[in-house]
Order: structure tokens, then C-alpha cells, then sequence
């Protein structure tokens, strides 16, 4: 089964970083033990912070090493052969990248929520969720969707990891120092990923960034499906 071999080819990946969110936050913590700071603000902070930081890592990664197996140039000659659409393999290589962007996710999460409780007994949930409200998490990880479909879909197409990669920290960077241009010049807030999108309803603004994540894995069928082989 398609879906059982892109698991495979991204499997070390995953079980390396799973165990780097699961670790970091505990680790953390060992090492400040009896300085009290996990007891003060830097408990809460580090968490979202780190989790930040995984979401940008692991999806640019996953994004570069999920495409690059199936659409390398030697790779591609074999899986187009095989009696399926060309949109089946784009899609199915999408999909496993995206649950393993979320296990990641619910991991380091839980870990951090864990270490918290321990050193904020009795009322760590009230703090740790106190704390997400300044942290958009939802945002977060809405972020690291569009950067995964975007490097994937970058990869699928340039049939090259380090190509895509770059392509997308390039796109990513230029983005940013765009808004930040447009800013600087008329004042004016240009939404980059995922900022809340003018006055439109936050589920509404998520759902849109969500759709353009997609149309990324879209954009990326499309070409494949015309690609020669």
C-alpha cells in the first residue's frame, strides 16, 4: 500500500524529532531545576516557544524529504508507470507528511503541559492555557500546514529536496521582508501566514490559509500530472 511506503521513507525522521518534542521540554526543566524560573513565566513561555520553533523545523523538513522520495528524477520513471493517478501519489505523500506534522505537534504539546503540571501543581491548567492566549496555537500550527505545502509541493515540482527547500525559505523569507517593506513605506499590514486576515472572523481567516496551503499540493498535481517522465 502506497500510503504503508510513504510512511517508511519518512519514518526516521519522524521517531527522531517525536523523540526531540517529547524530550525537550522535560530536559529543559531538569536543567533549570532549583532555579525557580519554571515555576515563573519561563515554564509557559519555553513551551509555546519551542513548539513554535518544531513546527517551522519539522515542516520545512518533512515537506523536502516526503516529495523527494517519490518525485526525484529516478524515482518518478518508476511511480508513474504504476496504475494509478499521478494525483493519487501527490496527494497520499501529502497526507502521511501532515499526520506526522500532527503527532509531532500533539507530542510536544503534551510533554510541555506535563512538565508544567508538575512544577505548577494544582493549578498548571489555568496558567498553561492563560499562557496559549497570548500564543496563538492555533496559528501556529496553521503556519506550519502552509510551510509543509508549500516546500512539498516545491519538492514534487523542482524534483530536487535541496531545491525546494531553498525555494521555500526563499518564498518564506521574501514574504516577510515584503510585509515588512510595505509596512515600513505606507504602514499598511500585508497578512503573511497565518495572520489574522482583516476583519474577517478568525475561523474564517484560519480556513483561508488553510485553502491556500491546499492549493499549494494543488498547484503541485497539476504540474505533475503534466510532467514528462
Amino acid at each position: 500500500m502506497y500510503f504503508w511506503k510513504c510512511w517508511r521513507d519518512t519514518r526516521a525522521f519522524f521517531v527522531a524529532f517525536l523523540i526531540i518534542a517529547a524530550a525537550v521540554i522535560p530536559l529543559t526543566a531538569l536543567v533549570c531545576n532549583g532555579t525557580g524560573i519554571m515555576q515563573e513565566g519561563f515554564g509557559r513561555d519555553a513551551v509555546v516557544s519551542t513548539f513554535g520553533l518544531l513546527m517551522t523545523v519539522i515542516t520545512l523538513g518533512l515537506g523536502a524529504i516526503g516529495a523527494i522520495h517519490e518525485f526525484s528524477d529516478k524515482a518518478v520513471h518508476f511511480l508513474f508507470t504504476k496504475p494509478r493517478s499521478r494525483a493519487y501519489f501527490v496527494w497520499i505523500g501529502w497526507l502521511v507528511g501532515c499526520i506526522e506534522v500532527l503527532g509531532i505537534a500533539v507530542v510536544n504539546l503534551l510533554a510541555g503541559s506535563a512538565t508544567l503540571a508538575f512544577y505548577h501543581p494544582g493549578q498548571y491548567l489555568s496558567a498553561f492555557f492563560g499562557a496559549l492566549k497570548g500564543f496563538d496555537i492555533a496559528g501556529i500550527f496553521i503556519y506550519g500546514v502552509f510551510v509543509y505545502g508549500q516546500t512539498y509541493a516545491l519538492t514534487a515540482v523542482l524534483r530536487s529536496g535541496l531545491k525546494g527547500l531553498g525555494a521555500s525559505l526563499g518564498a518564506t523569507t521574501g514574504l516577510w521582508a515584503f510585509a515588512a517593506a510595505i509596512w515600513a513605506r505606507w504602514r499598511l499590514h500585508l497578512p503573511i501566514p497565518a495572520d489574522h486576515i482583516g476583519h474577517l472572523p478568525v475561523a474564517l481567516s484560519n480556513a483561508v490559509w488553510i485553502l491556500t496551503a491546499l492549493l499549494f499540493v494543488f498547484g503541485a498535481q497539476l504540474v505533475v500530472e503534466r510532467a514528462e517522465i
